[in-house]
Formats: C-alpha cells, structure tokens, sequence
C-alpha cells in the first residue's frame, strides 16, 4: 500500500471470534486493540570484560500479550454468549482482526487467543452498557492483505 498523507478513522474495523464451527464476528464492537506479537524478554549476561563498560544481553522467551476488546453490551445476544463460553471454556480460539483504511478493509491479522476476561461492566441511569473482553495472544500471524 501506498504511503499517504492522512490518517484514518477506524470505521469499520471488525474482529472475529472462532465460535467452534466457524468464525463469527462480533456484533457492535466500539473499539479493539491491534493484536500483536508482544515484546520479547532480554536476559542480562554482563561480566567482568563486557566491552565498553556497557551491560550485555541476549533474547530470552516471548512474554505473551493481551488484547481488549469493547462492545456494547447486550445481554444473552450471540456476541455475549460466545464471549462467555470462551472465557469459561479457557481454550484457544481463532480469531481475525480487520483493520480498515477510509471505511474500508484493507488489513488484517489473525492469530489464536485465549479468553482471560469478560467483564460486562455496570448499568447506569444514563449510560450506554458496555462490556470488555481480554484475550492473551497464543500465536499472531504478521499483518497482511486483507481478504474477505
């Protein structure tokens, strides 16, 4: 893709949950973390010479990263209750998180997660109910193309 000038506006970005049989994409998602890789450890190996008085290190494991996303929330609907089998269930799901350029899909990232957290949050008087669901990354594909 071309670099351009402008940012973009998130409208209709999408995530996906594997719902055992397929995946299903979540119904009115407000906003999503970009899943991603995580960080990878460094472990310290200075020692008495390290050249240049300078600490020395080299790549330990991956630490494994979270991702949220938010939706509004409306009891029992498809969206809730696979949101909340997946948390129960703890397993490792797929998932595809479009990302969109204009209004239009133009990336995407997939990967598997697991479900760490469902948190329905609090009703108001005057509020909208949303609720938040954690995923910890398991593996996460790089970006690429999108393709419906």
């Amino acid at each position: 893709m071309a670099e351009t000038g402008d940012a973009s506006l998130g409208y209709m970005g999408e995530m996906w949950l594997h719902d055992g049989d397929a995946l299903y994409e979540l119904v009115q998602v407000k906003e999503f973390d970009v899943p991603s890789g995580g960080t990878r450890e460094q472990v310290e190996k200075t020692h008495l010479k390290s050249p240049d008085w300078r600490r020395e290190y080299l790549s330990g494991f991956y630490e494994d990263s979270d991702f949220e996303v938010l939706l509004n929330f409306r009891p029992l609907s498809d969206t809730d209750v696979l949101l909340e089998d997946a948390l129960k269930k703890a397993d490792v799901r797929a998932f595809k998180a479009v990302l969109p350029e204009n209004g239009e899909p133009v990336a995407q990232i997939e990967g598997t997660a697991k479900c760490t957290g469902y948190s329905r949050g609090r009703v108001t008087p005057d509020g909208v109910m949303e609720a938040t669901a954690t995923f910890r990354i398991v593996t996460v594909e790089d970006i690429e193309v999108y393709t419906s």
